[in-house]
């Protein structure tokens, strides 16, 4: 099978959907012929989010084009509400040129906006069976244009499938009932790699006793990495113990540094900016807790992850998270610092439930998040499509 992939963003720029299309898409190249079409990433997005961590292992074909004409150029577009849709024309002309070149007999087109626009021409102008996967601030939510969910649902009805990244991005956009796509999960590694938590403590100067709660995400303003900072004082205040690890890069770090300061916890904070793949594992081995606090995810890979390694997980109870955690972990309300320090306080002083709540969330993760069996999913799909299309012809 010759699978085309659409995508408005993909390494050596790193976030869970670039993360993904890696997973899902090496795991294909094996036995199918995959060509990825992506823009060039903008210098703030090679700035704040790139990494050389994966530059040699990208096992496909990659084209890249130059992102000069969408309709987010529309004067006024930020204050519509979504009337208008943030479409690219450019990646319309890309994924004509490239399905006349590669010949697909499947596209998959990754986020909706700005993309989705692309594949409806290639369904219907080219001929093309597409998949449309939802994902990321695709999805109704927090900071999502309202109107958006007329378009992609429009647009999805255009389209020979969909898939969602998870239950909460399908019932978001069609509800209870009757709706359509299937569910496709984001995964990780299993077994997890392998690492040395003891070394992570040693060069951080945290004593093996020392509780040490690992936090790992963007630090953007939608994440509220504030609140964990407050949660830690809170957790200091009541058990007297806790160091917060804090991985991750972004615009929020000068503030975050700033608040730790005024609430006087900058000595049992560290800031450890990004954390390259290969010390990844080093820093979940050597955590007792995952924290993890955002305001809007339509999975959360780094929940998955801290769960396949044996963590007990802290999170918030809002969009796709309870979903991703079940019964690994403690979830709080959104916001509330002094419920989630509560929530470290009870987990730091009870082993055995710490203990319990961590093997829950590695058999979780074992069972539905394992990345070959996504690929596979994701295969059976795409074959789907193919298949539908050659036999309506």
């Amino acid at each position: 099978m010759r699978i085309l992939v659409l995508t408005p963003a993909f390494l050596p720029v790193v976030g869970g959907a670039e993360l993904a299309l890696f997973e899902v898409y090496r795991r294909l190249a094996k036995r199918h012929e995959v060509c990825l079409v992506t823009p060039v990433p903008s210098p703030a997005l090679l700035r704040d989010q790139a990494t050389k961590d994966y530059d040699g292992l990208v096992p496909f074909s990659v084209e890249r084009y130059k992102d000069r004409i969408s309709f987010m150029g529309i004067p006024g577009h930020r204050w519509t509400g979504g009337m208008i849709p943030p479409f690219s024309l450019s990646a319309v002309a890309a994924i004509r040129q490239a399905a006349r070149r590669f010949d697909p007999d499947v596209l998959n087109v990754h986020y909706l906006m700005p993309t989705g626009l692309a594949g409806v021409v290639a369904e219907w102008g080219l001929g093309v069976p597409t998949v449309v996967t939802m994902n990321g601030r695709d999805v109704p939510g927090p900071g999502v244009p309202v109107l958006w969910r007329w378009w992609q649902r429009a647009l999805l009805r255009l389209v020979t499938d969909v898939t969602f990244g998870s239950r909460y991005c399908q019932t978001a956009l069609f509800g209870e009932a009757r709706p359509r796509g299937q569910v496709v999960y984001n995964g990780v590694e299993i077994p997890p790699p392998s690492g040395d938590g003891a070394s992570v403590r040693q060069v951080l100067g945290i004593p093996a006793g020392e509780p040490l709660i690992f936090a790992l995400q963007r630090l953007g303003p939608e994440k509220r990495v504030d609140v964990l900072l407050y949660a830690l004082r809170h957790c200091r205040d009541r058990a007297g113990a806790g160091i917060l690890v804090i991985g991750g890069q972004g615009p929020e770090e000068g503030r975050l540094r700033s608040l730790a300061k005024k609430l006087e916890i900058d000595e049992q904070v560290r800031f450890v900016g990004y954390i390259p793949q290969d010390r990844l594992a080093s820093y979940f081995l050597a955590c007792d807790l995952f924290a993890f606090h955002s305001t809007f995810e339509t999975f959360g890979i780094v929940v998955a992850q801290a769960m396949s390694y044996g963590r007990a997980v802290v999170t918030v109870r809002n969009t796709a998270l309870p979903e991703v955690l079940g019964d690994g972990g403690v979830l709080v309300e959104t916001g509330d610092g002094p419920a989630f320090g509560d929530a470290l306080v009870r987990l730091i002083h009870d082993e055995a439930l710490r203990r319990r709540l961590g093997e829950a969330g590695r058999a979780r993760a074992e069972a539905l998040f394992n990345w070959d069996r996504i690929a596979a999913q994701y295969e059976a799909v795409l074959t789907r499509a193919a298949d539908w299309r050659q036999h309506a012809h």
